[in-house]
């Protein structure tokens, strides 16, 4: 049964008040074994499920697909991954970091078509891809980014700077990362890091929102609307629910934001207006 639950947050900013009315559209059932990243194309929702704990290579980890209603189309759509977490999609490839690897899968088959090893990482985390099919990955351990061409990966960043790298956005020649405290914008060309948001507690989901807006997740339970010059917009707290709200997705063509609870085993969908 759907539940709906509705809520309006507001700030004033010169003058204006910038709202956020959410609504509770579904949550699957909690059958979904710690669900890590959700990530929306079309019609489909493919959620990373960890199966066991974040760090440990012990082949439980899946795949599984779910419809935009929330149904589950597919729980074990792809076996045979360690800990999977960030997700992303480039044509018929979907990119799924894994610890120390990152997995190549055909969507229209589900099928394997190969692992990119990256030695020396210890704690992949999110992906994004460019709109030429670069994939970036954040190793959350090592302070450190990955750029992968083709079958093959090589360093993009690793500076003090990256502390508890996790979120990733690639917009045109940047990459906007989400770091322990703040928003970074790295240019790929250069490799130049500028901070863009300051003071936004620990971030997992990364998203663009509305022009110089960025959706961002806590894993202990909150999403934000921030930006450089605004103050930030608390848009939901699942925390109160025993929930945590690890790597979001937002889709800017529905205004629906997909959360992944972790140790909730479900995820949930709000529409942010």
């Amino acid at each position: 049964m759907k539940t709906f639950l509705s809520t309006v947050l507001g700030v004033l900013i010169a003058g204006q008040i910038i709202a956020q009315q959410v609504i509770k559209l579904w949550e699957t059932q909690a059958v979904l074994d710690v669900p890590e990243s959700v990530l929306c194309d079309d019609s489909v929702v493919y959620v990373s499920c960890v199966n066991g704990n974040p760090a440990d290579k012990d082949n439980n980890g899946y795949i599984a697909r779910l419809a935009t209603d929330g149904k589950i189309m597919q729980q074990h759509w792809f076996d045979g991954l360690h800990a999977p977490k960030g997700m992303a999609v480039h044509g018929a490839l979907l990119y799924v970091s894994d610890i120390d690897r990152v997995a190549v899968i055909a969507r229209d088959k589900g099928k394997l078509l190969r692992f990119i090893d990256i030695p020396g990482t210890k704690f992949l985390n999110d992906v994004t891809v460019s709109g030429q099919g670069v994939v970036a990955v954040s190793d959350m351990s090592d302070q450190a980014i990955y750029l992968i061409k083709g079958k093959k990966a090589e360093l993009l960043l690793k500076n003090e700077k990256l502390d508890h790298v996790n979120g990733l956005y690639w917009e045109k020649n940047t990459l906007y990362v989400g770091v322990a405290n703040a928003i970074l914008a790295v240019d790929i060309e250069t490799r130049n890091v500028t901070t863009v948001v300051e003071n936004t507690g620990g971030i997992d989901g990364l998203e663009r929102f509305e022009g110089n807006r960025f959706l961002i997740s806590d894993w202990k339970g909150k999403v934000q609307v921030v930006g450089p010059d605004v103050p930030p917009v608390e848009v939901l707290n699942v925390a109160a629910e025993k929930y945590n709200a690890a790597d979001i997705d937002y889709s800017a063509k529905t205004h629906i934001l997909f959360i992944p609870t972790f140790f909730g085993n479900s995820v949930a969908a709000y529409r942010v207006e």
